[in-house]
């Protein structure tokens, strides 16, 4: 009887001894399995020079978003001499349902004078959106001058932001518009800039970031 018991005893804490060593074990599989988002998006990139760029990451309930985003987007980005192309962005992009990370560049991209909002699959290099800007209007010799492009830019949001951004809230869709800046020392440029929703119901694409403006000699 006595035997019987001891024998109980033992196994008792046998079962408890190994379900103390298998918990540790199953969180460290665990927090093996579930990746740091910064981590892999750096992997991903590989030799990418990221100087510059700012990290941040945002988490719902079917999405984990993680980017890198040009610091440069916060003032006006020039595109001025052989300057074709400015990376604005990298984001990746987690489906929690499937299990999937897609990860993408978002660029502007200049021809000449057309100026476009390019993303591109960084695995495949398939183009995901070619968002092209309106062609600026030649400046108006009889229209105003600025002292400065933040000048310029003002009198443009002043006068014609507010119809953009409704008309972005109405369709829940980017909207883009484009100037000519004329300074008073001569100088002209052609800017484009980018009017994004405000709207909650609105669904921001995470791969489009925000910016300043973008400009350019105006020929």
């Amino acid at each position: 009887m006595i035997s019987s018991k001891l024998s109980s005893l033992v196994f008792l804490l046998s079962m408890t001894f190994l379900t103390l060593c298998l918990v540790p074990s199953c969180n460290n599989k665990e927090a093996a399995q579930k990746s740091n988002p910064k981590e892999e998006l750096v992997r991903v990139l590989g030799s990418t020079n990221l100087t510059g760029f700012d990290y941040e990451s945002t988490e719902n309930d079917t999405q984990v978003i993680a980017s890198f985003t040009n610091s440069n987007v916060k003032n006006v980005i020039r595109l001025e001499g052989g300057t074709n192309s400015v990376v604005l962005k990298y984001t990746s992009v987690k489906d929690k349902a499937k299990n999937t990370t897609a990860t993408y560049k978002t660029e502007l991209s200049r021809s000449g004078n057309a100026l476009a909002i390019l993303v591109t699959n960084v695995a495949t290099g398939d183009v995901v959106s070619n968002d092209r800007f309106p062609t600026a209007t030649p400046h108006d010799p009889a229209g105003p001058t600025f002292d400065s492009l933040e000048d310029c830019i003002k009198d443009f949001e002043c006068k014609r932001k507010g119809e953009l951004l409704c008309e972005a809230n109405r369709t829940c869709k980017d909207q883009f518009a484009a100037l000519t800046c004329c300074l008073k020392n001569g100088q002209c440029f052609s800017v484009h800039l980018i009017v994004r929703p405000t709207r909650r119901i609105c669904q921001l694409i995470p791969w489009i970031t925000d910016f300043e403006a973008a400009v350019f000699s105006a020929q």
